[in-house]
Formats: structure tokens, C-alpha cells, sequence
């Protein structure tokens, strides 16, 4: 077989199928000039088959060949690999913050823009995505486009995404493409993109995806294109890129001394830094709900998301309540991924009659679903945010573990957010026994699952004027301590 022929028999294959195709071609050997994109093909490969640790492997080998890989595929790799790090459960805080930050030794060559103060009547904000129909901050960017003061700013969406849109993406179009200018990369490459941004004039930048979707986003807000940059909401880490001068957070998400752990400033909301808004609406009622006879706990999380600590959590979980069983339902359809998530439950001591494990039956059934459980159990130390979102949408309690860094506190800022806050736990022991003690409590269960729609529509996590109102403030905030600067360095302050 050719090795470049092998790619071409990839066109359409499962992960799975993928990979028997590329150990294939490792074995008849690598030519020289492919090593780079063969070695980061392999790693997002096995990432995606949730061979997490043998993924991160291969996508280091792609990092370090050198000159056999082009700069731009070897940023992608090291933000494929750095994202993969986040599913591991032996990873300090402390490593990960260095792994970060070794990420802008990847632009030696790349000359910012040039600033200059600049007085507006209308500060102009960017929200800088990718592909934001196929991302989880889909749910999250609603209130970033309609609910904005139109008198104080000018709203501008740039999409590195170059790929075909979906119906998701359309109709964001639809219903906010009047409120919001909307910008997509082409043809244009990450430089010509950046210059784009820098000629609209953009005061503010936000990046929503950080080293998510291979940090097409971060590339381009490597060249400084805004004055003021922030990373957040669709990342849960420090960046590592200078450029990047501010990092979102809440109070609830970002303890203070936290600050050690970014390169950037961490920006405190006040209540949440997400905004949750529904993409389909269910047609399920919560207030239908009674408890299932045996208890179902459930997670509809990414199973790269669920370690083997995590099962081992949920074995003791489901042992200390009688008769319950566990449901696990992934995004992807991919029934490999399902078959090998079965046979890990299996080896972490679940029988057969205590688990169900699924792949997704698709967008339009997704809500529905959560109907079939009575306690969603979220994952650590990679937990959900829209699942969790849409878990207490559909009225089932969640009962999240947190940690000290940003991305593990998610969980507990939502449910905090909510007024169920009682239901995160900060210790392995508090998390087992706070999901069999809401097991064992069906008044309880039966009172949240009727009460918890409302009580997240008249929250934080979903009162996007509030939110937007909270989020301005910072951009005023972050582009007065610009004027600031900008006068400092005039010597007029």
C-alpha cells in the first residue's frame, strides 16, 4: 500500500477504522516528509477513540519533528495535546499551568499589531470562533449576540470555521444576523484573518475557543489584531499565550490565589462567566417526573471524559444503593466507542444488569432523554458544562466533584448559580455520599426534578441580561485600564 494512498482510504472511516488503517501504514514505515502530519493524525485519532494517554504520546512526537511539520500543524498538535491533558486524571494543576505556558515558543516570528488610544462612542467587541454550531459555547453565546446594549457597542462574530455550516449555524444567522456583523475566514489564511480583524477595528477581542478545536483561534490572536484580548467561556484554562491579556472566570470557578495558574488576568464575574440558552427545545415536561423504581443514575458526558477513577466512583455509588443502575450516553454515534465503554464498565466491576451504555440517538431525542434519569453524576477531573446545563434544564439534579483549577469548578459555579450549590462535592468520600443520599431521598428527588427548570430560568446560569449587563462592565473595566496605559505611556497620567 502506498502510504499516501492510505489516506485516501480514510475518506468516510469511523476513528476506529481510521487507526487500523494508520498502524497499517506505521508498520510499512513513515516516509520523512509525512511524520509530522502522520504522528498528529494518529494522536487526534486515538484522543477520539479515548486512547487518551496514547494520543497524548503521538501528538508530542508531532510537536517535536521539527522541520518535517509546518508550523501552523504543529500549534495544532500542541493544542490537541494540550487539551488532551485535561482528561487525565494524574495531571497537577501546577504541570498543566507549564504545559501552557510553553505554548508561545511557538510564534518566534510573528509580529503583533501596533496600538494606538483610540476614543469611541461605541466600543467595537469581536467574538473570535470556530465551527460555533458544532461547539458547546452554542449554548452559551446567545446573550453575546441579542442581548447587548446597541447604544454602547458594535458586535462583530468571526468564524475560522471553513468547513460546511450546519443547519445550527444558519439559523444563528437567521435570527441574530441583523444585530450582528458576521465574519467568515474563507480563503484567508491566519494572518490574513487577523489583519481582517485589525482593520475592522475591533477594541475588544474574545476568543471563545482557546486550544479547543486545535487553537485555530489562539493562532490568530497571536498577532494582536484588538487592543484588549480575552480568552473564555468555551476554554477552562490559562492560554500561555501573551497575547492574551485577560482570562474570564466567576467567583465561583476562580478562588483567589488562583491567579498563579494563568498567564493572563482572571476577570471575576460576579455569579456565572456562562449563560446558558437551550438550542432545542425539549418535549418533555419535568413536572411529569417520578422517581424510577430502581434509582438510574446517568452521565450523557464525552466518555473520553469518564477515567477509570470516575467508574471506580460510580461502582461504589451503585453497590451502596439497591437495585440502581447506571446509564451512559455519548455525543458521538460511534458504537466502538460504546463497545469499548461497556467492556471498561465491565472490568471496573459493574455487572451486566447494572449499566446501559448508548450512543447518541441524535440532537432532536438528546433533551428527552434525560427524562430516563433520576441523578446525573458529573465527571472529574473534566467536568460537563452544557450537559450539566441541560441536565437541570430537564429537572435532573446533578451532583458534581471540584478541584482547584478553573475547568474542574464548572459543576460547582453551575449548581452554586442555580441554588442547589449543596450538591458539589470537594472530596472523593463527600462526592459518593452525596449521590446516595439524594438516591435514597425520593421526596426530595421528586421536589428538584419539578422545581429545577424554573429554578435555572430564574437564575445566573440562564438571566442573560443580567449576565451581558455584568460581562459589560468588565469590557468598560478592561478598556478604561487600557486608556490607562495608553496615557501612562504618553506621560499624560
Amino acid at each position: 500500500m502506498d502510504f499516501r494512498s492510505g489516506y485516501a482510504r480514510m475518506q468516510g472511516k469511523s476513528y476506529a477504522e481510521k487507526l487500523t488503517i494508520l498502524d497499517e501504514m506505521e508498520r510499512k514505515g513513515i516516509p520523512w516528509d509525512m511524520r509530522g502530519k502522520f504522528y498528529s493524525d494518529k494522536g487526534h485519532s486515538l484522543v477520539m477513540v479515548n486512547d487518551i494517554k496514547k494520543g497524548i504520546e503521538y501528538l508530542w512526537k508531532a510537536v517535536c519533528v521539527g522541520e518535517t511539520i509546518d508550523i501552523f500543524d504543529q500549534r495544532c498538535a500542541y493544542s490537541g495535546y494540550l487539551m488532551a491533558m485535561h482528561y487525565l486524571e494524574d495531571v497537577t494543576d501546577e504541570e498543566l499551568r507549564d504545559a501552557h505556558f510553553l505554548y508561545e515558543k511557538f510564534f518566534p516570528n510573528v509580529v503583533p499589531f501596533s496600538h494606538t488610544w483610540r476614543d469611541r462612542k461605541k466600543l467595537k467587541i469581536g467574538y473570535l470562533g470556530n465551527n460555533l454550531s458544532g461547539c458547546v459555547e452554542s449554548k452559551f453565546i446567545v446573550p453575546l449576540l441579542a442581548q447587548y446594549d446597541r447604544e454602547r457597542y458594535e458586535v462583530v462574530l468571526y468564524d475560522v470555521h471553513r468547513g460546511k455550516k450546519n443547519w445550527l449555524i444558519e439559523n444563528f444567522r437567521k435570527n441574530y444576523g441583523s444585530m450582528v456583523l458576521w465574519r467568515d475566514m474563507g480563503d484567508t489564511n491566519i494572518e490574513e484573518f487577523a489583519a481582517r480583524i485589525y482593520e475592522d477595528g475591533v477594541d475588544i477581542l474574545v476568543d471563545l475557543e482557546g486550544h479547543t478545536m486545535d487553537g485555530i483561534t489562539l493562532q490568530v490572536a497571536a498577532y494582536k489584531p484588538a487592543p484588549v484580548q480575552i480568552c473564555g467561556i468555551g476554554y477552562f484554562n490559562t492560554t500561555g499565550l501573551p497575547a492574551i491579556d485577560y482570562f474570564l472566570g466567576d467567583v465561583y470557578c476562580d478562588p483567589p490565589g488562583i491567579e498563579k495558574l494563568f498567564s493572563e488576568k482572571v476577570l471575576r464575574l460576579p455569579h456565572s462567566h456562562l449563560c446558558y440558552h437551550t438550542i432545542i427545545e425539549p418535549s418533555k415536561d419535568p413536572g411529569t417526573y417520578q422517581v424510577h423504581n430502581p434509582i438510574v443514575f446517568a452521565s450523557f458526558n464525552n466518555f473520553a471524559k469518564i477515567t477509570d477513577g470516575m467508574l471506580d466512583l460510580w461502582h461504589r455509588i451503585i453497590e451502596s444503593v439497591p437495585g440502581s443502575r447506571l446509564l451512559l450516553k455519548n455525543p458521538s454515534k460511534d458504537l466502538e466507542l460504546v463497545h469499548s465503554m461497556h467492556q471498561r464498565a465491565l472490568q471496573a466491576g459493574f455487572r451486566e444488569d447494572q449499566m446501559d451504555v448508548r450512543p447518541s440517538s441524535g440532537a432532536e431525542y438528546y433533551m428527552d432523554e434525560y427524562m430516563e434519569a433520576d441523578i446525573a453524576l458529573d465527571t472529574y477531573p473534566y467536568p460537563g458544562g452544557g450537559t450539566t446545563c441541560d441536565a437541570l434544564y430537564m429537572g435532573v439534579p446533578v451532583v458534581s466533584l471540584y478541584g482547584r483549577r478553573h475547568g474542574s469548578r464548572f459543576g460547582y459555579s453551575i449548581l452554586s448559580n442555580a441554588g442547589i450549590g449543596e450538591l458539589a462535592a470537594s472530596s472523593k468520600e463527600e462526592y459518593v455520599e452525596k449521590a446516595v443520599a439524594l438516591a435514597l431521598d425520593s421526596d426530595l428527588l421528586t421536589v428538584l426534578h419539578h422545581n429545577l427548570r424554573k429554578m435555572v430560568r430564574n437564575s445566573p446560569v440562564m438571566d442573560g441580561k443580567r449576565y451581558i449587563r455584568d460581562l459589560e462592565m468588565l469590557y468598560e473595566h478592561v478598556w478604561d485600564n487600557y486608556r490607562r496605559m495608553c496615557c501612562s505611556h504618553l506621560g499624560l497620567e
